[in-house]
């Protein structure tokens, strides 16, 4: 074959393996989605792991920030937040009682900090929620101090940044409650799911109470959220991906074939909900958690690669002035689910990229502030607004191999003359 016919790695891959899909088959073959006491044991888990006094897996992160601001924040009270996130996000919030105030992104961290959560206080506020958006920590110390001295509900969204620390503090259990993901694209991966910090026992057994009462979630949902993990696997596993999976969504993007571009786009379509629909509320079925369990022990092994690549990144990209770059930790502090960089002219890079043979990729998060469903809230958060338009993600993944960071880095180099 020749060498020119072959493509670059993938932009992601799942963090799932052969085994797991061996393990949800062999279980739903057996009827054991159900079976089992793996929910708790995943929970005392983690409050061992993490030194914390409650853990309760809920449906999915989305679930667990829902019921987190229901418990801490009283209707009509305010949540101060990121805009840069996914529409139901913001969703949780409305739909929980509260009214979302949106705080602007502190520099090129994609994050919310004290310098804009601050000014935004008020007597209304009930609680400041943060997120750790790609496993880039948030600088919590002075938020959680400020939460402290004006008697407000700290909730953190950790969804992306399991394993992620500040000042060697475990994201996730520094506020009153902390969420984190076990989706699909996560790197700690059952297809779908999450688990719910809580330092308070009693607000701990009243969420527990009401997360027993729920459903089980159903077979065919979860099968289906098996296949549509397995459909990515192959199409991004490396032989099929590089010779016919890249050629497609390369044709699909410097054509602007839209049918081809939505199948990597997220929150196309985004809208207001102020009730949820009673599929949200559906137990973590103890299969998930079993999934969860097998793999926590490599988090630590996975975090630093990625980190490694960030060093990378940071070594070949630094000297670019039209780039930002995210902040750069080496302890854990920063776990990098990607190298997001913001540019100038996304678009244009972008297609640089995949005309010379890089699967690169945007962030396609949007800036909620700006959004028309959302209209009722809106802010002028400037900063958002330039990350939305202008962030590109870096693979990190571990079998990314260090020779596709450089490739990238090379041409990324080309492309601004340097």
């Amino acid at each position: 074959m020749n060498p020119r016919s072959i493509g670059p790695m993938p932009r992601f891959r799942l963090y799932s393996s052969t085994g797991q899909y061996v393990e949800v088959v062999k279980n739903l073959l057996l009827g054991r989605l159900h079976w089992g006491q793996d929910c708790a044991r995943l929970e005392r888990t983690f409050e061992a792991r993490y030194d914390v006094p409650n853990a309760l897996c809920m449906p999915k992160a989305r679930v667990a920030i829902h019921m987190a601001i229901k418990a801490y924040v009283k209707p009509g009270k305010s949540v101060i937040l990121s805009p840069y996130t996914i529409s139901d996000v913001i969703n949780m919030v409305i739909a929980a009682g509260a009214i979302p105030v949106f705080a602007d992104l502190v520099g090129n961290t994609c994050n919310i900090g004290i310098e804009t959560i601050s000014p935004l206080v008020d007597e209304n506020t009930g609680a400041v929620m943060v997120t750790h958006l790609h496993g880039l920590a948030c600088d919590m110390a002075p938020i959680e101090a400020l939460c402290r001295d004006r008697g407000l509900a700290l909730i953190e969204d950790a969804a992306q940044a399991l394993g992620a620390k500040d000042n060697n503090r475990p994201v996730g259990t520094i506020g009153d409650a902390g969420i984190f993901s076990f989706g699909m694209y996560k790197n700690i991966n059952s297809f779908f799911g999450g688990l719910l910090i809580c330092d308070d026992n009693n607000i701990a057994e009243s969420i527990r109470r009401q997360r027993d009462l729920f459903p089980w979630q159903e077979t065919p949902y979860y099968l289906r959220k098996v296949i549509g993990g397995l459909i990515t696997d192959v199409a991004t596993w490396p032989p099929i991906f590089r010779t016919i999976t890249y050629r497609i969504f390369q044709f699909g993007y410097l054509k602007n074939i839209a049918l081809l571009n939505q199948q990597v786009t997220i929150d196309a379509a985004p809208e207001q909900k102020r009730h949820l629909a009673d599929s949200y509320f559906r137990r973590m079925t103890p299969l998930q958690a079993r999934l969860v369990l097998k793999q926590l022990d490599g988090l630590t092994k996975q975090i630093e690669k990625r980190i490694a690549h960030a060093a990378l990144y940071r070594g070949g990209l630094s000297d670019i002035d039209e780039l930002g770059l995210p902040p750069y930790r080496t302890n854990h502090g920063h776990t990098y689910s990607y190298f997001p960089i913001l540019a100038p002219n996304r678009d244009d890079l972008l297609r640089y990229l995949m005309q010379r043979g890089r699967d690169i990729g945007a962030q396609h998060l949007k800036n909620c502030a700006d959004l028309a469903c959302f209209k009722e809230f809106a802010r002028d958060c400037p900063n958002a607004r330039r990350t939305a338009a202008s962030v590109v993600l870096l693979p990190t993944y571990p079998s990314y191999g260090a020779d596709e960071v450089e490739k990238t880095v090379a041409c990324i180099r080309a492309y601004f003359g340097v």
